[in-house]
């Protein structure tokens, strides 16, 4: 009898100092990746202002957009996302010029390729057609099946009377886009100032077909 009270004696004991163990504030387990403190995660002025900018342009408030991106460039003259944004704003509000000077004062190897594209958008605008074309054939030899700037090169080509070049382009989309009324006529105009009378009548001939 005495034996069986001390073992249940141990027994409450031992359970109550586990129930004041299991009671006990536990230390928190180490993260492993620990939460950014907020100075970690600030947006400085500068992202703030350019988001902003961003958004006005895409609201097409382009004096405001403007205006932030210049704001920006005052305080970081070199920040190149800045320049990108403040010439495609002013080319979209028709400022060519600034636009073009804009883009011209970025390095070359800093401007992506839509960049790049928008720099000889402009570089046409402005007539200035060798470069432009250098920045497009570049470009194609990287995506050979970008129509659009295809169509771009064989239209500049022709600014230029660079016939043979052009119709060879226009050709290659045709290949590609057969049912490409416009483009078909553009082949047949230049076929005509290229003094192939016949073939140009029958390009433009099929460009009055309706579609099949």
């Amino acid at each position: 009898m005495r034996t069986r009270i001390i073992l249940t004696g141990i027994i409450s004991c031992t359970a109550l100092l586990a129930w004041t163990r299991a009671a006990e504030p536990q230390a928190p387990t180490p993260s492993a990746t620990p939460a950014p403190s907020p100075a970690a995660t600030a947006i400085n002025d500068t992202a703030a202002r350019l988001e902003l900018a961003k958004i006005l342009s895409y609201n097409k408030r382009y004096p405001e957009a403007i205006d932030a991106y210049r704001q920006v460039l005052a305080a970081d003259p070199e920040n190149v996302e800045a320049k990108v944004g403040l010439g495609e704003v002013l080319y979209w509000s028709g400022k060519i010029d600034e636009a073009a000077a804009t883009f011209k004062s970025i390095p070359e190897d800093k401007l992506d390729d839509k960049a790049k594209l928008t720099l000889a958008d402009l570089l046409v605008a402005k007539k200035e057609y060798e470069p432009a074309l250098r920045i497009y054939s570049a470009y194609l030899e990287k995506n050979p099946d970008d129509w659009a700037v295809r169509l771009k090169v064989a239209d500049t080509q022709t600014w230029m009377k660079r016939y043979p070049a052009a119709l060879a382009n226009y050709e290659q989309i045709l290949k590609a886009h057969p049912d490409d009324r416009q483009v078909r006529r553009k082949y047949g105009m230049v076929l005509s100032w290229a003094g192939q009378n016949e073939k140009a009548a029958e390009e433009l001939r099929k460009s009055l077909q309706e579609p099949k």
